[in-house]
């Protein structure tokens, strides 16, 4: 125990005497939805108290400490229960609140660079997502946010979103190669455990408690579909024609299923069929069904480049994304005029004001 409190007293003073450094979490938070934000962030409305402790001016605009304390309270629950001596806990509410700080700092800086934007429309778009929140709110919640509190945080949520959109922050590209290059460095961990097929099917839905009248249609309907593609009509048009499943929209793809992934009677046939084959009726609970089975993929098979391709661009942005953020933010951070007033955590006082040298 002792030695994991060292650890983290000596990483936690190691961070933060980087403080332009913004932390990884700054990119979660700035990109949050909306919506997200109003029900997960403690706003203050008509019962603000007046008295407010400044910490810091962001080219002249004020952030006060009562805007870190949630950010705060979160990391201090995070480190609870270690243990920590009172010299320790001290540590690491400083270091909570100089990294909430830091967090203000950038986002605010983001809020700046979006509102010097041209958007089109901007007063209409953060309009409707404020009329969208609200009415997803429940009653007990509008009691607690003011139609001005929302208002404000959409529109900061918008611009801060929007400047990190216009510098390819929010879901940065990742190039093709780079994408290509790191599937083929790890592609031996996607080695499938076990037989798939990549199936097509038509749905005919058909209510559990359907009257035999309407088992029949439904029977009747799912003949007629197969007739069509025996006597030579394209699979995915007799899709488009007749299924009722969501997966109409895509011709029917369900993609590579697993067994036990559809219902036994929809996986017994699934996974006796040959690539290009078409089932014969298939019931379930769901209804009645045709099957075209596409390929399949044995056990043991790597999976391809095509199927994983999308998983890990998204992971690569991500992972860009944690560094881009804040490598911009303390780029943007060094341009600007930024005054941190020194806070006895203690008596709760600011002092006098220190000023970042601009660049």
């Amino acid at each position: 125990m002792k030695n994991l409190k060292v650890l983290i007293s000596q990483n936690i003073t190691i961070l933060y005497k980087q403080p332009a450094l913004i932390p990884i979490i700054l990119a979660a938070v700035l990109t949050l939805p909306s919506h997200a934000v109003i029900a997960d962030t403690e706003i203050k409305g008509a019962q603000e108290e007046p008295a407010r402790t400044m910490v810091a001016k962001v080219n002249g605009q004020p952030i006060y400490k009562d805007q870190l304390e949630k950010r705060i309270r979160k990391s201090m629950r995070q480190v609870r229960g270690f243990g920590f001596s009172e010299k320790e806990q001290a540590l690491v509410t400083r270091a909570s609140l100089e990294q909430a700080l830091n967090e203000e700092i950038a986002a605010e800086l983001f809020y700046q660079g979006g509102q010097k934007l041209d958007i089109p429309d901007a007063d209409k778009k953060i309009a409707e997502e404020v009329a969208r929140i609200k009415a997803s709110l429940t009653d007990e919640q509008r009691k607690k946010f003011s139609d001005d509190d929302i208002h404000k945080h959409v529109k900061r949520r918008f611009y801060i979103n929007e400047y990190m959109a216009f510098n390819d922050l929010l879901n940065p590209q990742v190039p093709e190669e780079e994408v290509r290059a790191y599937y083929e460095r790890t592609k031996q961990g996607y080695v499938s455990k076990e037989v798939a097929v990549n199936v097509r099917h038509i749905l005919i839905s058909l209510d559990k408690d359907a009257s035999v009248e309407e088992q029949k249609q439904a029977r009747e309907k799912i003949e007629q579909a197969r007739k069509l593609i025996l006597d030579g009509k394209d699979f995915v048009e007799v899709v488009k024609e007749f299924s009722e499943d969501a997966s109409a929209y895509s011709g029917g793809l369900l993609g590579y299923i697993k067994p036990g992934y559809m219902p036994p009677e929809f996986d017994k046939v699934a996974f006796s069929l040959k690539p290009g084959e078409v089932s014969g009726i298939v019931k379930t609970k769901y209804g009645y069904h045709l099957l075209k089975v596409m390929d399949i993929r044995p056990k043991g098979t790597i999976k391809s480049y095509k199927a994983l391709r999308d998983f890990f661009a998204k992971y690569l942005s991500g992972e860009l994304k944690i560094k881009k953020v804040p490598a911009h933010a303390k780029q943007i951070r060094e341009q600007a005029n930024i005054e941190l007033f020194p806070l006895d955590i203690d008596n709760q006082k600011a002092t006098a004001p220190t000023q970042e040298p601009s660049a």
